[in-house]
């Protein structure tokens, strides 16, 4: 594992958490419409397309972590690059959405979302198996994205506000890990010879 990558990914999921709460914001002062008609439904799609990407990141640290074990490797590995494909997919029909200035590929997005749904829960799920994060990152992981969507209909940027949640949890729990391992290896330096 390197620390460093794990640490990228920590203060990947942090912007990433960041960048949702404004982006919560913006929705809560200005609903974003279908079609674009003000800056500021610019700047919600902008600022929503780095946070996906920033979660993007965030998923490498993850995985970067998980990398170091040999249990549950390769599933954590593929749970990881669904994960990553799905928001990916979100953060590239934003940058669509930006150029076209409406809200487009509303069927297409579907796929994206569930291909995040799934890699998101088995993620989560590896998370809870092999304790590399904090209980509740998995159970976050788990459950944001679905229960954000149904939230949204009771409260508008209820799914954004959950984002914020899991990945700034995360970000944060990766940022200490990485801490952690650093001091390790600060304390333990590996043998030569």
């Amino acid at each position: 594992m390197s620390p460093n990558i794990v640490k990228l990914g920590g203060l990947a999921g942090v912007l990433a958490g960041v960048l949702f709460l404004i982006v919560a914001v913006i929705d809560q002062v200005a609903p974003v419409g279908v079609v674009y008609d003000s800056s500021n439904e610019y700047l919600y799609s902008a600022i929503s397309m780095v946070a996906f990407l920033a979660v993007v990141a965030a998923v490498v640290g993850v995985w970067a972590l998980k990398s170091r074990t040999s249990q549950l490797r390769r599933l954590a590995m593929v749970a990881a690059w669904l994960t990553g494909l799905g928001y990916g997919f979100v953060a590239l029909l934003n940058a669509i959405n930006l150029i076209q200035g409406e809200r487009t590929l509303n069927n297409v997005r579907l796929g994206g979302a569930l291909v995040m749904l799934i890699g998101s829960v088995i993620l989560g799920v590896v998370v809870l198996v092999t304790h590399l994060l904090p209980w509740w990152c998995g159970v976050l992981m788990i459950i944001a994205f679905p229960l954000g969507h149904f939230a949204n209909a009771l409260f508008p940027s209820a799914e954004n506000i959950l984002y914020v949640l899991l990945w700034g949890s995360i970000g944060l729990a990766l940022l200490t890990r990485a801490n952690t391992s650093a001091e390790q290896a600060v304390r333990h330096p590996a043998r030569v010879g």
